[in-house]
């Protein structure tokens, strides 16, 4: 077995109790390298077309990449993989930080795959290379904050956890899997896949070592790279990803005003202040916190033990909210009261709910009811007016817990726009069924090609304009140009591809050269990589979630597109006045450079041939 790699998955039947060790193949790692590269691979193969997402024939798993737990910079990801209940029964998957991913290979596994439903709630404790699955019947209903104090008493303190809260234990689509109590594998409803199988968490502990090529070489390796930080990182060193929300609002680069409004006139720079950078790591017992042997340190933990909005766990000490939480909750809902935010940050958290699609959801029935589309009594007396906190807070905890008028809203904006009868279309932002992040196209136009075209739909963490890495050579293009983008979008889209795959921290990616990821990769696992193999392997891995979706009868082509979204019609005021993304040709031009054909998105013959992905000829022509 290659370097890198514990050489071992484990196969857990949750029907039948059945725990089975499966070596890992050399070459499919290759191929496809590792989280969700390998995890698209393997269920290609064992997900039946057409299988319920929260029935007994989807399968949950979780993955690491050759380089988590390694010394490379940064390797503590980890992905979890299903078909979506929220997309469409399309790919779904979800990354993540924290210490769960490194300690589950510390533990003895590359990767979990969990099949079939438990008869009751279990959770699954892997302890030096050994699994069982226990009883969580006394552990179902507790919110992950105190689960983890539970289970950290129970099998020790060197213990690391992923789970579920109550919005995943009621299959809430926009359900989150959790780990460390504040880190989210967020997006595409897996929290509700994890709790229609009836598992509250996987425990993991151990202290194996992973194996490396050149142990020596990688740690060499990272000694230089931690001199050569550039790109984003002061930025993230000093205030993590709330350093941006300021700028963001007023550039046209965060929505505001659930995408209505312009940051300049609805939430000028001194509402934005107030919930960025200074006024974020200012809070109480501000602390920086990293994930591990993370040397961005990019999270934080803040104390609030008074006033309305006081912290009622872990001591009132909570994480502080990043850019997406800031956002979504604050400038989209013109909420500029930051003790509010670190209030439905630790909701969210202990619920295990997903902060981009609450705050989405939020924003819908505030537009809805601010244009009498919805009344008091629709919204159990909660007048859901702008910047109405106190209202947002009550409303974001009853959806966690589908309480009252928070069930209509539980599994998302567009299944909430459906049970509420179809009002407030225009008001309803989301790219089949995925509430989109904050970072808007009309900014960044290139995002509308990833927010639309992407197996995961709705996704700024999948590349493109939005996250060019140092040192990559692009293109020069005008972003408002609508041609010329497609090279430029596949070498980024290519090599986040990789990046997520192999273990690597987004953050990394955005502060070091672009060169450390083959670098690395080739001093850990003994395989040759430079950038040229990353864009192959990285179009290999972006091809294989997409003929998942195929085989489900998705062309990313027919995904509604938010009006608001792309500028149609454009705003009349702000930085982005005017803007009309021509999202159609960004999106047919790189359907050309991909090899995919520019209707139906089934790469051709060639394009699979040239990728060494034949077996996939036979089931996508037909």
């Amino acid at each position: 077995m290659a370097r890198g790699y514990m050489g071992k998955l484990l196969n857990v039947n949750l029907s039948t109790g059945q725990i089975e060790v499966e070596p890992l193949d050399e070459q499919l790692c290759r191929d496809y390298i590792g989280g969700y590269g390998l995890g698209a691979r393997l269920l290609y193969e064992r997900i039946p077309a057409g299988a319920n997402p929260l029935g007994t024939n989807n399968i949950l798993g979780f993955l690491t990449g050759p380089l988590t737990g390694t010394p490379a910079v940064i390797g503590s990801r980890f992905v979890v993989v299903a078909k979506s209940p929220k997309t469409s029964g399309g790919w779904g998957d979800a990354n993540c930080g924290g210490y769960f991913g490194p300690h589950l290979k510390f533990a003895g596994f590359d990767g979990v795959l969990f099949s079939g439903v438990a008869h009751k709630p279990v959770y699954l404790f892997i302890n030096e290379g050994q699994a069982e699955l226990l009883d969580a019947s006394d552990l179902w209903g507790l919110g992950v904050t105190p689960l983890e104090d539970v289970l950290k008493e129970r099998h020790g303190k060197d213990v690391e956890i992923a789970s579920i809260g109550p919005a995943g234990e009621k299959l809430s689509l926009t359900a989150c899997i959790m780990n460390d109590k504040e880190r989210a594998a967020g997006r595409s409803g897996l929290g509700a896949v994890m709790g229609s199988k009836r598992l509250k968490a996987v425990v993991v502990k151990g202290k194996l070592p992973v194996p490396m090529y050149d142990e020596k070489g990688i740690k060499e390796i990272r000694r230089r790279l931690l001199k050569e930080a550039t790109g984003f990182f002061d930025i993230l060193h000093t205030y993590g990803t709330c350093g941006i929300t300021h700028d963001s609002a007023l550039s046209g680069d965060s929505p505001v005003k659930n995408w209505g409004g312009a940051g300049t006139v609805d939430f000028p720079s001194e509402r934005a202040k107030k919930i960025s950078d200074d006024s974020v790591i200012g809070l109480e017992g501000y602390k920086a916190y990293a994930c591990w042997q993370c040397p961005i340190a990019c999270g934080g933990k803040v104390k609030q033990t008074s006033g309305k909005f006081a912290l009622e766990l872990n001591d009132g000490i909570g994480h502080k909210p990043e850019y997406e939480t800031l956002c979504m909750f604050g400038t989209n809902l013109l909420n500029d009261d930051l003790p509010s935010i670190v209030k439905l940050n630790e909701i969210c958290n202990n619920l295990g709910l997903d902060t981009i699609s609450l705050g989405a959801i939020v924003g819908y029935v505030i537009e809805c009811y601010e244009n009498g589309l919805l009344t008091k009594e629709d919204t159990d007396g909660l007048e859901m007016t702008w910047g109405n906190a106190e209202a947002i807070v009550a409303l974001t905890e009853k959806i966690g817990r589908r309480e009252g008028f928070g069930d209509v809203l539980a599994d998302g904006v567009r299944v909430a726009w459906k049970k509420l009868g179809y009002i407030g279309t225009e008001y309803a932002v989301h790219v089949d069924g995925e509430e989109v992040p904050a970072h808007d196209p009309r900014f960044t136009p290139g995002l509308a090609t990833t927010y639309t075209i992407t197996a995961t739909p709705a996704r700024h963490t999948q590349g493109g304009e939005l996250l060019p890495p140092p040192g990559l050579e692009l293109d020069e293009v005008d972003k408002y140009v609508y041609t010329g983008h497609a090279r430029n979008h596949w070498k980024m889209v290519a090599t986040m591809e990789v990046c997520q795959a192999a273990g690597l921290c987004m953050f990394g990616y955005l502060s070091y050269p672009v060169q450390a990821i083959p670098e690395q990769l080739t001093a850990v696992t003994g395989w040759e990589f430079d950038l040229e193999e990353v864009f192959k392997t990285g179009t290999r891995i972006y091809t294989m979630r997409h003929a998942f979706n195929l085989r489900e009868g998705i062309n990313p082509l027919k995904r509604n597109v938010p009006g608001r979204m792309v500028g149609e019609p454009p705003l009349t005021v702000g930085n982005v006045k005017g803007v009309t993304v021509d999202y159609k040709n960004l999106n047919k031009e790189f359907l050309e450079v991909l090899g995919w054909d520019t209707t139906t998105t089934v790469p051709t013959k060639e394009t699979l041939q040239g990728l060494g992905m034949e077996f996939l000829i036979e089931d996508l022509h037909k």
